[in-house]
Formats: C-alpha cells, sequence, structure tokens
C-alpha cells in the first residue's frame, strides 16, 4: 500500500548519485564550464575511401577468361575483385590540385585597336558582299536551268477552266404556264 499522502512508488530503484544518464562522450565530457570555457576541436581522421567495383572491367576480365555462366561469372568476381580507380577531383574530402578552375573558361578578349579601326564593321559588309555575289550567282543558275516549277495557280492562270454553258431546259410544270400579255 502507499503511504498516505505520497504517490504511489514505480518498483525501479534509481541509480547513485554518481551515475550519469545518457551516453557518455569520452572526448568531449568536460561539463558546462568546459564547453563555454575552450572550443573543442575534432582533428579530422585520415580516412580512406573504399571505391565501388568496376562490374565493367571485371566483366571483360571473365569474357576473356572464358566464362559463359552466372556462376563462372560470380565466382570470378568473388576471386578478383577489380575497384574502380580513383580520380581524386571533386571527391569528398580530398584536396583539390593547385591550379584548377571550375567552370567555362572566359571568352577572349575583344582587342580595342579592331574597335577603334571599324574592323567588324569591314568583316561584316565583306560577308554581305559575298553573300549577295552568291544570290546572284544561284539566280543565274535558276534562269539557265528553266523556269520556277509550276504550282496550282500559275497553271490555271496559263490554263483557264472552260466555262459553263447555262442550260435552257425547264421542268415542264413552268413551261404550261401563260405569261400575261
Amino acid at each position: 500500500q502507499p503511504e498516505l499522502g505520497k504517490p504511489k512508488r514505480n518498483c525501479y530503484p534509481l541509480p547513485g548519485p554518481d551515475f550519469t544518464f545518457g551516453m557518455y562522450m569520452h572526448k568531449r565530457d568536460g561539463g558546462v564550464s568546459e564547453a563555454i570555457g575552450h572550443w573543442d576541436s575534432v582533428k579530422a581522421k585520415p580516412h580512406k575511401r573504399v571505391m565501388p567495383r568496376d562490374f565493367v572491367a571485371m566483366g571483360r576480365g571473365a569474357v576473356e577468361q572464358g566464362c559463359t555462366t552466372a556462376r563462372e561469372f560470380a565466382l570470378y568476381y568473388k576471386f578478383k575483385d577489380i575497384r574502380c580507380k580513383d580520380k581524386g577531383i571533386l571527391s569528398y574530402g580530398c584536396k583539390i590540385p593547385a591550379g584548377i578552375t571550375f567552370g567555362m573558361p572566359p571568352r577572349p578578349a575583344t582587342p580595342f585597336f579592331d574597335v577603334i579601326q571599324h574592323r567588324y564593321k569591314e568583316l561584316w559588309m565583306e560577308e554581305q558582299r559575298a553573300r549577295t555575289a552568291v544570290q546572284h550567282v544561284v539566280k543565274k543558275k535558276v534562269g539557265i536551268l528553266g523556269q520556277v516549277r509550276e504550282n496550282r495557280t500559275t497553271f490555271l492562270r496559263t490554263h483557264p477552266l472552260p466555262v459553263k454553258e447555262e442550260s435552257f431546259w425547264h421542268p415542264r410544270r413552268f413551261e404550261k404556264v401563260q405569261t400575261p400579255h
């Protein structure tokens, strides 16, 4: 029975005063004073990455060795473990080589001397002259080779449709009607 005026106790005994609740951190457990007074910087451990298996190279090697069934391929993969080569660039936590530049290269600078002398205008004018000369030659070739293909409009202009003759035939019931004089 619980004591009078007190809640019912649970049946678990509480640990002693030297017990720490939660997870004990071996490196960082120094209390509040150490957390406020000292910045604890953790040194990064050298991390050796395990590269994924290169199944393309392993499959090529298995075919060269004469493997044909799935069991033979599995045995070859078990004994010949070929890994992908580590490129070392842009992998997480790696050192980037000095002198590498990411992104698109900048376009070359415009020579200012050519801008002052209107060199680009002259180049454009030469291109336009060459284009008109080519168009003139093409027009001459079209004139020499023959006329332009006829479409429906040009055909109908040269060959008009025959005019329908008006028929004077009327039904008999209209023939009997007499016209007033």
